[in-house]
């Protein structure tokens, strides 16, 4: 049975909003268990409830046409002088008061349409002024000599290209087929910005430049370790702008108001880019491992078939001195031959030839 402080409550959310839903009382009246609905038993118990009060509630599945909001001059002002850094929802949430607002909310939605009718092009104010040059499709570098201009201009002291080491020159070619991966080029032309750009090539030259042995699937997690950077920039220049306007908001009542969701924004926005830095440092520290495992098995299985040459050549060093062995051994073996005859060794002690003594 619904105790009368629960019939109290479900009685005055229905007397304030006559359209409320049946799950909306149910949870109302069961604060402690946000999961239930009506067709729990709890549920079961408050529509009986309404049923004995002449009491309708709308069922969820039934839908609630939203009253449209209007938006005061105030409010217009606030999301056109904003809504060239700021999304929609970010701007909602602060206009409402309300963290909880996602894009799906009437509220997001009313800043959308707004956004759509105001007069002009509103320029970002992270875009290049040069607005052909960043929608141009980016062209990775096909020979050495660009590519090692590229390199050395954003690393310092990078590669000389007149007196390029061997190494070098295998590095800068890996590099090349690097930049030219369909994932790369893709990703890359999906910031419209030249600085985006510049930050995400430079950030994957860095770490690429000097690994000629990495594999595809650490090629695209390079890739997606950049796109974190970018992320991360751009977040930090979210902060930024809302610590700014908190900066510069009102001390009036409407301007406390906005100064608090303003701090919200902003806790919500660094919690983001905490997060994304710590995937940063998580990704970049298994690449690492990976790779450094990855070569210490290389130089294992590279010292075992080191180790089997020189058994090898050991193997066949002994061999030719056993044959050498077997040469010297049958050359003493006809020498003893030869000098088995008595008769002759006498002859020679005595300067008398055999053909001597048979011919007189």
């Amino acid at each position: 049975m619904l105790t009368d402080s629960q019939k109290l409550t479900i009685l005055e959310a229905y007397k304030k909003d006559p359209k409320i839903s049946l799950n909306d009382l149910v949870n109302l009246a069961f604060p402690e268990n946000p999961e239930l609905d009506g067709r729990s038993k709890e549920g079961r118990l408050v529509r009986a409830f309404l049923t004995e009060n002449n009491i309708r509630a709308r069922p969820s599945y039934e839908y609630n046409k939203m009253e449209n909001i209007e938006l005061n001059d105030q409010q217009k002002e606030f999301i056109s002088n904003n809504c060239s850094v700021m999304k929609a929802v970010e701007i909602a949430r602060i206009l409402f008061n309300n963290q909880k607002l996602s894009n799906l909310n009437h509220e997001t939605k009313t800043v959308q349409v707004f956004i759509k009718t105001i007069p002009g092009v509103i320029k970002n104010l992270n875009q290049s002024d040069n607005e052909e040059e960043n929608y141009l499709e980016y062209k990775p570098p096909n020979t050495i000599d660009r590519a090692v201009a590229r390199v050395n201009k954003y690393i310092l002291n990078g590669y000389d290209r007149n007196d390029l080491k061997t190494s070098e020159k295998k590095n800068i070619e890996s590099l090349i087929n690097y930049l030219h991966t369909h994932r790369f080029i893709h990703q890359i032309n999906t910031y419209t910005e030249q600085r985006d750009r510049q930050l995400f090539e430079s950030s994957f030259i860095r770490y690429a430049h000097d690994k000629p042995d990495l594999t595809q699937e650490e090629v695209d997690q390079y890739i997606v370790l950049c796109t974190d950077i970018i992320i991360a920039a751009a977040i930090q220049r979210r902060i930024e702008f809302l610590q700014d306007l908190l900066d510069n908001s009102a001390t009036d009542t409407e301007g406390k108001r906005i100064s608090m969701s303003l701090v919200q924004s902003i806790s919500t926005a660094q919690t983001e880019y905490n997060q994304c830095i710590g995937r940063q440092q998580k990704m970049l520290s298994d690449l690492k491992v990976k790779r450094s495992q990855r070569i210490a098995d290389q130089i294992k299985e590279t010292a075992s078939i080191l180790s089997l040459v020189t058994l090898w050549k050991n193997e066949e060093s002994r061999k030719d001195m056993l044959r050498l062995a077997e040469l010297r051994k049958n050359v003493l073996k006809k020498e003893i031959e030869r000098l088995s005859s008595l008769d002759e060794i006498k002859c020679r002690i005595l300067g008398v030839s055999e053909e001597e003594i048979l011919n007189g």
